[in-house]
């Protein structure tokens, strides 16, 4: 994984506790005849959905049978479409279910084929689980701002923000809780600490940043901390030009509405980038081993790179983005 560089605390912090894999594509046609199932609520979100066409390039790619079934952003159709698959004879199926439906989708699912579950919670009946290593990717993110302050200012901020998403959800916990010691292996947190602002959508957290920053001097120095790129769009937004000088923001995702900003906005430094258009690169693969009788890792974090305006153009076509 490449991360920013800095103090020596960044391998001893963020190691993951699962297995980081390399993506690697399918051999063509190296499972006609293969069936697989998957439940992917592709239109819910721009995550799902690159996992998603990711998921199904690689499929094609192999020459395998894909049924699929998308719940939309419905828990309980995840179920539904668990029981559909269990009627269709797949050899192994992959799930990317909204919400938390638990061991209710093994007993729901096909029975004693792998299942390979992707960014979601675990269940008993998964052979292993693909997904990002939450704190690994917002200590990045943490250390990047850190290391910009210590360039810039030799750390004296005026605000710390953490957009920190909704707190009932761990995602959101673990990536905060990485920002904060990324951002420690750089300066020493302010005296007053992190502001956490507890939102999960993009307007809400434009209506809270916007808040924040009538709270503080127009001249104040602002570091800002998202843990996925929605809510920091929305911060973003509440933004005024005559303040943009004095905000420094990163953010755990660089999905496709990150990209461009990136590019185009000095103050939005970079992104922890998480690469779902490349899942299927992990899952496949991962799938694909365990229908032939194969050991995989119970547990795969995708490779995770803090991009910057410099660096992004190696992993993304922005030529459409605006320069600076």
């Amino acid at each position: 994984m490449t991360g920013t560089g800095g103090g020596t605390q960044a391998s001893e912090t963020a190691e993951p506790t699962g297995t980081v894999v390399t993506f690697r594509t399918v051999a063509p046609d190296s499972a006609v005849g293969v069936r697989i199932g998957m439940v992917a609520a592709s239109g819910s979100d721009p995550f799902s959905a690159a996992v998603t066409d990711s998921v199904v390039d690689q499929v094609r790619a192999a020459g395998a049978e894909l049924i699929r079934c998308d719940p939309g952003a419905n828990a309980s159709l995840a179920l539904d479409c668990a029981r559909r698959l269990a009627t269709q004879h797949v050899d192994g199926w992959i799930s990317l279910q909204p919400g938390d439906v638990g061991d209710a989708l093994c007993a729901a699912g096909p029975q004693d084929v792998p299942l390979i579950t992707v960014a979601a919670a675990p269940v008993s009946c998964q052979s292993a689980h693909v997904g990002a290593d939450d704190r690994r990717a917002g200590f990045l993110v943490g250390q990047a701002l850190g290391r910009s302050a210590r360039l810039r200012t030799a750390c004296p901020e005026d605000a710390f923000v953490i957009i920190a998403g909704d707190p009932a959800n761990p995602m959101g916990a673990r990536r905060t809780d990485g920002i904060e010691q990324g951002f420690a292996t750089e300066c020493p947190m302010p005296a007053a600490g992190p502001v956490l602002l507890d939102v999960s959508t993009q307007d809400r957290a434009y209506e809270a940043f916007a808040n924040e920053l009538t709270a503080l001097p127009d001249d104040a120095e602002i570091l800002v901390a998202a843990v996925d790129d929605g809510t920091a769009l929305g911060a973003a937004a509440a933004v005024p030009a005559s303040r943009a000088d004095r905000i420094t923001l990163a953010a755990v995702g660089a999905d496709q509405r990150a990209r461009c900003r990136i590019v185009a906005e000095p103050w939005w430094i970079g992104d922890a980038a998480l690469f779902p258009d490349r899942y299927g690169e992990v899952a496949v693969p991962a799938l694909l081993d365990a229908i032939a009788g194969k050991v995989v890792p119970a547990d795969m974090y995708v490779e995770t790179t803090f991009v910057t305006a410099d660096s992004i153009a190696e992993f993304y076509d922005v030529g459409d983005c605006p320069a600076r």
